[in-house]
């Protein structure tokens, strides 16, 4: 069991890159997530509220004082209310969008809520991609750490009225079949936009063009990724495995903390190599039950040689309860204390 819990996987890491087919719609789908905390500021305001359409890469950006739910809702009323909701939002596992609000807005509204598995940002690289350049973005525009959230709009804008590097349109062409004014007031900028679009394409043709150039990176992401990584292990309902163990920083050494935490079971499989992980019944660490979705590259095998693991040794047709098997009760127990023991100081969220 100690080897379980500190030895980690060498080599290539597991998983491959599996791309959902992009439809040519714009705002079908939706990606969020938060930036922050960043300084507060004199409004109040210490996040960013991220939302882009993946086909067009047009990006909604809400300075907001929380990572609550409610600020989330009102922004998606808001860009709603001009595109009309989305049939799939893709996030994070963020409280925001766990919640049970959250959820009630989703059913109510016929929206398909996806939550990427822990610790796998790809899965919401979309959004994952723009929150990196925005932050870029405002170490460059900032002047005083008070006032971040005047140049929200002002990126906003850069970010949909410039060309994007895969799509080879701004998103503002793949939506609007018209020229917008410019808000920012650079005329070079605006300048080089009209002179690349001088061509008369209708706004059908640039769409259908854009979606030939996203399907063609998408192919080399894949071929790139999948090049780098293994094949990831495959596990059923009810095995038994550890998860990779991210130490909270406290301010002291965390270089001897176990690499993995569990036993867990898994209790559902899901597509993409993600899984459903629970506490095994009767070895419940917390209050609250443990249920979260991982991806395999996170997950290793439980010591399947472990005494109470199998109940059938004899290779009878009589089940019985391990804990009633003379010699076997202590196993159990030393595996829940040492479980717990890895487990200790760690949040389970």
């Amino acid at each position: 069991m100690e080897c379980v819990y500190n030895k980690t996987v060498t080599g290539k890491a597991e998983g491959q890159l599996y791309i959902d087919t992009v439809k040519p719609i714009p705002f079908m789908r939706l990606h969020l997530d938060h930036v922050g905390p960043l300084p507060k500021t004199s409004r109040g305001n210490q996040y960013i509220l991220g939302i882009t359409d993946p086909f067009t890469k047009f990006t909604v950006l809400k300075a907001v004082r929380s990572v609550n739910t409610q600020p989330v809702i009102r922004a998606l009323n808001e860009l709603t209310s001009y595109f009309g909701l989305p049939a799939i939002v893709v996030t994070d596992r963020g409280t925001a969008f766990t919640s049970h609000n959250f959820a009630e807005y989703s059913k109510l509204n016929g929206i398909q809520h996806i939550q990427t598995a822990v610790r796998t940002p790809r899965a919401n690289g979309s959004i994952e991609r723009i929150v990196r350049t925005v932050c870029k973005c405002l170490r460059a525009s900032c002047v005083s750490d008070s006032d971040w959230d005047t140049a929200i709009r002002d990126i906003q804008w850069t970010l949909n009225s410039n060309t994007n590097a895969t799509t080879k349109y701004s998103p503002n062409d793949l939506i609007f079949d018209f020229r917008l004014r410019d808000v920012v007031h650079n005329r070079l900028v605006q300048a080089i936009h009209d002179e690349a679009n001088d061509s008369q394409e209708s706004i059908d043709i640039r769409r259908e063009r854009a979606t030939k150039a996203i399907e063609a990176e998408q192919a080399k992401w894949k071929q790139r990724f999948d090049r780098q990584r293994k094949k990831p292990s495959q596990y059923q309902e009810d095995d038994l495995v550890v998860i990779t163990n991210v130490a909270p920083s406290t301010g002291f050494s965390r270089k001897l903390e176990p690499r993995y935490r569990g036993p867990y079971v898994i209790s559902k499989v899901l597509r993409f190599d993600r899984y459903v992980v629970e506490d095994i019944e009767g070895l419940q660490r917390r209050q609250r039950r443990f249920n979260s979705v991982f991806h395999a590259e996170h997950l290793k095998p439980w010591c399947t040689a472990a005494p109470f693991l199998d109940n059938d040794t004899d290779g009878s047709d009589n089940e019985e309860d391990p804990g009633n098997v003379p010699g076997q009760e202590s196993d159990l127990s030393g595996v829940a204390e040492l479980s717990q023991t890895s487990n200790r100081d760690h949040n389970d969220g």
